[in-house]
Order: structure tokens, then C-alpha cells, then sequence
């Protein structure tokens, strides 16, 4: 069988493209490996140790993380492009993010697991300070703790900016005046989308956990909107849960609420509190669907509520303490409301009194109460479980369709 042998332009041919290829390769060699350093940080590279205070680490970490800020190609605020690695417990004293001039975006904390990463605030200062900055910022598995009765978590002040704050696997526990606080000038904006996904809330709280419209007298605070707890754990000791001095859009989704104690001084810890005031009904808005409550002390209460927009719980129930002799009595009514528009309760199993306070003339008024039913120790008539008071009583009306109780 012959042989054929390449020509010679054959072999200039092969040894052109091994040159090109030798080439491409060692050009692919020589490229900077990129580096793990550049995209995410920890504190321990500004300096933080284990068993001495990091305040300074954390402030440094977050002026490096402002230096390291890039256009974003499609907007006008600019965006972070560093992660922030939590893999250890920090003590801090003071607060780690403090208030800088312009807007932000998409900054992101991971951690490895509750009380793996913690940060401990031992100062009375808020943890964070976001004074019309940060949005669209992450918190993945982390805890945070509270040493000083007097500190805060986040204190956010926005007339724009200070939007779409996520926080997954997170827990708040120790001891705070309050946790979340959201606040603003008169011309306070957003503060707004913030969604809590399998957290946990324990401790103790001498305000409340959440606590939206800190400055009641500035009207625009009505617009601080849209905000999730999805099969949350909250878990207090004491303290208010959810208090909104302004209005507010809230969606709370399955989980266990409970208050473990009660405050030192017998007034009610509320799982949630709607102070009156000045608001605009179209941005009063809860939606309660799936929780169990516990209040665990008769001075405790699923709900304190002076809004006019609507309310609702869906399959909720607060039963678990219904063993308690105080839950027969008159007096226990963990769900109160004060001159309400819209109240609906459907499918839920309640316990003791519900009362409500009218004296405002009502107007676009609602109160349904749909296949619900009282506990076993606690069931009652229609007069019995509806406590109405005020000078403009008899006026409400309340509908119930297929109770379970045969209310009617």
C-alpha cells in the first residue's frame, strides 16, 4: 500500500497552526487568575480578631466596600460589587454602617449559619445607619445580638432611596429598644419592600421589633410600603412585633408567633400595633394568613388596631393557651380595634372577646366574620364574644356566615 507524504506547503501548514495554537495557550496562561479577594471581603481582612472588638474592622470593611462601587450600565445608582463574608462572632460598639451622602445598590452579607456568624452589639448605637443610601442590600444566615437594652438594629431614614432590604435565615436576639427602625423627614419616601424569609425573632424589645413611621407628625411617612414576613419564628419575650405609627401594605405568611413573657411594667406586648393617627386609608393594608399566635399571657395580644384601611386573617388561630382560665373570662380580648373599616376573619379558631370602639360615625364599614369558630373552653354567643363600645355602638354591624359556632 503506498504511502503518501505531505508536501512541504502541507507542513508549513500544520506547523502554522501548532505555532497559533502554542500560542493561544500560553497567551490563556499568562491571564490574571481573578481573584476571590476582589468580589468578596471579610472583616478579618481590616483587621478584626476573635475576642476584641471589630467596630473599627467593620467600618473599614464598609469604606472599602463605598470605594469599590461601579456604574450600573443601565441606571444611574451605582452598585456594589463585593460580598461581604461573615464567619465567626463580632463584637461592635458602635455602628458599623453610618450615614454617607448618595445612593446604592446591591450590597450582600452571607454568613454560615445562625450564631455561627453573629455580630453582638454591646453600644447603644443602631447597628446600621442607612440615611437615604442602600437598597436592594442581603442578609443570608446571620444573627444578630444585642447586649445593651438601648441599642437598635437598623435605623433607616429615606426620602427615596432606603428600598427592597432582604433578610433570609436570620435571627435578632439579647436585648433592644427596638429592632427595625424606619423614619424620615417630612419629605420621607420608600423605606419600603422588605421581606423576611425563616427568621427568627427572640429577645426582648422595649418599642417593638419593627417599628415603621417613628416620626408620626411627618404625613408622608404613610408611604414606608410593601412588606413580607413569610413562616417567620417570632418568638419574643416582650416587646411589640410589627408597629406601624403610619400606614403600611403587610403580608404575613405562615410561621409561629408567640411571646414567651411579658413586659416588666404589665403593659401588653402586640404581635401587631396600629397606633391612631394621621393616615390615608388607601395605604392600610394587612393580610394575616396561616399563623398561630400564642400570646401567653393575658395582658398580651394578637392585635391592636386604630386603622381604617382593611385587615384580614385567614386560617390563623390562637387557641394554644385556651386551657388558661383567664381565656373564659370578659375581660381577655387579645384582638382589639378602634373605629375600623374593614375587618374580616375567615377560617379562623379564636379565643376570648373581640372588642371594638367606635366613636367616629362609621363609614365604608365591614366586619365579617366567616367560618370561624371559638375554642372549646371559650364558646360563645354573638353577644358574648363581640365586645362594642363608644358612642357611635350601635351603629356597627357584624356579619357572620357559617360560623361554627351557629353564630348567626
Amino acid at each position: 500500500m503506498p504511502v503518501e507524504v505531505p508536501s512541504a506547503s502541507d507542513v508549513d501548514a500544520i506547523a502554522t497552526r501548532t505555532e497559533a495554537l502554542e500560542s493561544a495557550v500560553d497567551a490563556l496562561s499568562k491571564r490574571p487568575t481573578p481573584s476571590v479577594a476582589a468580589y468578596i471581603v471579610r472583616p478579618e481582612d481590616y483587621g478584626a480578631q476573635p475576642g476584641k472588638d471589630a467596630t473599627k474592622a467593620f467600618q473599614a470593611l464598609m469604606e472599602d466596600v463605598d470605594k469599590r462601587l461601579t456604574a450600573d450600565a443601565g441606571g444611574s445608582v451605582p452598585v456594589a460589587t463585593v460580598t461581604v463574608l461573615l464567619t465567626g462572632v463580632y463584637s461592635v460598639s458602635d455602628s458599623i454602617m453610618r450615614p454617607k451622602s448618595g445612593r446604592a445598590q446591591g450590597l450582600t452579607f452571607r454568613g454560615q449559619g445562625k450564631r455561627t456568624s453573629e455580630i453582638v452589639m454591646t453600644g447603644t448605637a443602631p447597628l446600621l445607619v442607612n440615611t437615604d443610601r442602600w437598597m436592594g442590600v442581603r442578609f443570608y444566615d446571620v444573627s444578630f445580638r444585642s447586649t445593651n437594652a438601648g441599642a437598635s438594629f437598623l435605623l433607616s431614614s429615606s426620602t427615596g432611596a432606603c428600598q427592597d432590604w432582604n433578610f433570609t435565615n436570620c435571627e435578632w436576639r439579647g436585648s433592644w429598644k427596638y429592632g427595625v427602625g424606619l423614619d424620615g423627614p417630612t419629605a420621607s419616601n420608600c423605606n419600603s419592600e422588605f421581606v423576611f424569609d425563616r427568621c427568627t425573632v427572640t429577645g426582648s424589645y422595649d418599642v417593638a421589633w419593627f417599628w415603621s413611621g417613628m416620626t408620626p407628625a411627618n404625613v408622608q411617612q404613610d408611604q414606608f410600603l410593601n412588606y413580607s414576613f413569610r413562616d417567620c419564628k417570632m418568638e419574643p419575650a416582650y416587646g411589640d412585633v410589627l408597629r406601624f405609627d403610619k400606614g403600611g401594605s403587610i403580608n404575613v405568611s405562615g410561621g409561629s408567633w408567640i411571646f414567651t413573657g411579658k413586659r416588666p411594667n404589665g403593659s401588653p406586648s402586640r404581635f401587631v400595633y396600629f397606633p391612631a393617627g394621621s393616615h390615608f386609608d388607601s395605604v392600610q393594608n394587612l393580610t394575616v394568613t396561616g399563623v398561630r399566635f400564642e400570646p401567653r399571657d393575658e395582658a398580651n395580644m394578637v392585635i391592636d388596631s386604630a386603622w381604617k384601611g382593611m385587615i384580614q386573617f385567614v386560617g390563623c388561630m390562637d387557641d394554644a393557651w385556651a386551657f388558661k382560665a383567664y381565656s373564659a373570662g370578659d375581660a381577655y380580648a387579645p384582638h382589639r380595634y378602634t373605629n375600623p373599616s374593614g375587618v374580616r376573619y375567615q377560617g379562623c379558631t379564636l379565643t376570648g372577646r373581640h372588642a371594638y370602639v367606635q366613636s367616629d360615625a362609621p363609614s365604608r364599614q365591614s366586619i365579617v366574620y366567616d367560618q370561624c369558630a371559638r375554642t372549646v373552653a371559650t364558646r360563645r354567643t354573638k353577644a358574648a364574644f363581640l365586645t362594642v363600645t363608644g358612642t357611635k355602638a350601635s351603629a356597627v354591624k357584624v356579619v357572620h356566615r357559617d360560623d361554627r359556632d351557629g353564630i348567626v
